[in-house]
């Protein structure tokens, strides 16, 4: 098996990929073994390079989104979908290592809510109506507050991780997550991050985050949406919520890119009851050979270059001398015999969807 052709050290970097790529995104809320709803959607991710920061840009694009098999019907799941229209297609600027730096067209976004938030509130008339819009308003016209937000949505969360960084041989590296288990209310854990130290036989990488709940609110604080330890600090005796979490991410080798994501959240709520959270997230391929372009030429030109730099004039070797005397030499000859190819016609098969395909996984 081959091992893993890491940068400087084992230092792991993304190169950025070159072609607009749909991904299908599954979140399952369990009660125990009891499914609560089922969210599913596509989403357009499109990688475009950032010349003003010498770096790549994140174009993403929320497809239609489906609760429990449909579209949402809920007076306030229809409203945060409608109100989400303004956010997408949303432009994320990565940090080195994968995180979220900053949100790239703001402006756009608040344009396109300005305009969205004249139907909503001439269609939508209730009180309640009027606070999420309220509250949808404020969120968005703050950039900053709106920055810390995606990392309340389990998709934004997942992908923008702390994926490229420095992974040395033979121990983890320790990482602060602060996953969206309640919604808005986040939990904290310490979170290892490990890397298989060979491609898979399909050419990925492996990336392992497993941690434990490090919050010191107890589970009906938490339930409560105080979002401090108030019995640790009143000094009344208490028990810390149990929570624990485990998330493998495939990457292309080529690219670094991500493949995909796959991620269980399981979280103590009583002696008897217990969240399990299952999140997913497919490259829906349609071409199943599909492989993105490799940097590998590009990184060993650049290794050239910087040994060029520091070589001395008598190791260069002067290559216009070696050319004068070099004759091309042909070995291409005439076939002795024609050959005739016969392709046979292939009658059409009725092919799924990427889409399909992805979520009919979760039915074996």
């Amino acid at each position: 098996m081959e091992k893993i052709n890491f940068y400087n050290d084992r230092e792991l970097q993304h190169s950025g990929f070159h072609e607009t790529r749909n991904y299908g995104y599954r979140y399952q809320d369990f009660e125990n073994e009891k499914l609560i709803k089922d969210v599913h959607y596509e989403v357009e991710i499109n990688c475009k390079t950032n010349d003003a920061y010498n770096d790549f840009i994140f174009e993403i694009n929320r497809k239609q989104v489906y609760v429990n098999s449909k579209e949402p019907n809920l007076l306030v799941e229809q409203m945060l979908d409608k109100c989400a229209k303004a956010l997408f297609p949303i432009k994320i600027i990565p940090a080195e290592d994968g995180t979220i730096y900053e949100i790239d067209n703001h402006h756009e976004i608040v344009q396109r809510w300005n305009s969205l938030k004249k139907h909503l509130s001439s269609y939508y008339y209730s009180e309640a109506a009027y606070k999420i819009l309220n509250k949808v308003q404020k969120l968005i016209l703050n950039k900053q507050e709106l920055e810390k937000s995606l990392n309340q949505d389990w998709f934004f969360h997942l992908y923008f991780s702390p994926l490229y960084i420095d992974y040395p041989l033979e121990t983890s590296q320790t990482y602060k997550w602060e996953s969206p288990i309640l919604g808005n209310q986040s939990i904290d854990y310490r979170v290892n991050h490990t890397i298989e130290e060979h491609y898979t036989a399909t050419g990925k990488i492996i990336i392992n985050a497993t941690g434990k709940s490090i919050d010191e609110r107890s589970i009906e604080e938490v339930l409560e949406g105080i979002n401090y330890p108030k019995a640790k600090l009143q000094g009344i005796p208490y028990k810390t919520l149990e929570s624990e979490m485990e998330v493998q991410y495939k990457l292309y080798g080529e690219d670094r890119s991500i493949f995909s994501i796959i991620s269980t959240y399981e979280t103590k709520i009583d002696e008897t009851k217990k969240k399990v959270q299952k999140i997913t997230l497919f490259h829906l391929l349609e071409d199943e050979d599909f492989r993105p372009e490799s940097d590998f030429g590009e990184r060993k030109a650049y290794e050239q270059f910087k040994n060029f730099q520091t070589m001395e004039d008598e190791d260069i070797i002067d290559i216009s001398k070696r050319l004068k005397d070099f004759k091309p030499v042909s070995t291409l000859k005439e076939p002795q015999e024609k050959i005739s190819l016969y392709v046979e016609e292939i009658p059409t098969i009725e092919r799924k969807s990427p889409l399909a395909k992805f979520l009919n996984m979760f039915k074996k």
